[in-house]
């Protein structure tokens, strides 16, 4: 019975993490000025290369599904343990995104493609201008606030927390010339989809690489945190 209340208690727990994910998604980034000889936020805008549906279908699917068959190839392993590598998953994807969330709040960052998504009421007298006093006459409120929200990259954080944590997780499966290969493989995707961000000019170099450490770092922890806890249930259970 204690086992059950635990496993409620963890899942309302991650539940909330996830409301916390959307709220912090909604947050309208601050206003941040810019110099009117900025090049590096005057790229065209073009279509993400990786969509937002297929990055949560793909990144969020991946490591449960792999989990998943994985206990079921080597059925020795037990089901607590099934699901404390699935909750710890899912824990550590939403403490990145916050963490994401709340970096494009504070910093409020332009995206390359500003200029273009954002149309900002300005005549810039002087190249070199400073311009602090603005406001963006794109009617698409939401397109127009998320041309602010640059740093750091949310594809890239997730994209790398979810192939990194499957990778560790895959690590001790096998030993062979093809198990790393197909590890290989899952980090090119992560690598493709953080590269599609600067080549979309959705994000600077800057903001995909910090992404990418989020996500890598939360992935590790999280991965740190799922053996520690495995190995002390074992402990206790013996």
């Amino acid at each position: 019975m204690d086992l059950y209340k635990d496993i409620v208690f963890e899942v309302l727990l991650v539940s909330i993490i996830g409301l916390l994910v959307l709220v912090t998604s909604s947050l309208k980034p601050i206003s941040k000025g810019f110099f009117c000889d900025d090049e590096t936020i005057k790229y065209p805008y073009k279509t993400s290369t990786v969509g937002k549906s297929f990055l949560c279908l793909f990144y969020l699917l991946l490591p449960n599904v792999s989990i998943t068959l994985k206990y079921f190839w080597t059925m020795h392993k037990t089901i607590k343990s099934l699901y404390i590598n699935i909750i710890y998953f899912w824990l550590g994807s939403g403490l990145a995104q916050i963490t994401v969330n709340l970096a494009k709040y504070y910093t409020g960052r332009l995206r390359p493609h500003f200029f273009h998504v954002c149309q900002p009421s300005i005549d810039c007298t002087s190249q070199n201008q400073y311009i602090s006093e603005y406001t963006c006459t794109n009617p698409e409120v939401s397109i127009a606030n998320d041309s602010r929200a640059s740093f750091p990259s949310g594809h890239a954080c997730l994209a790398f927390y979810s192939t990194v944590y499957t990778i560790l997780y895959l690590h001790d499966y096998k030993k062979s010339v093809a198990w790393i290969i197909i590890q290989f493989a899952l980090f090119l995707s992560a690598w493709y989809t953080a590269l599609t961000r600067v080549t979309d000019n959705m994000h600077h170099c800057t903001d995909v690489l910090a992404g990418s450490i989020i996500g890598t770092s939360f992935a590790i922890l999280m991965m740190y945190e799922v053996k520690t806890r495995i190995f002390l249930e074992n402990v206790n259970a013996d």
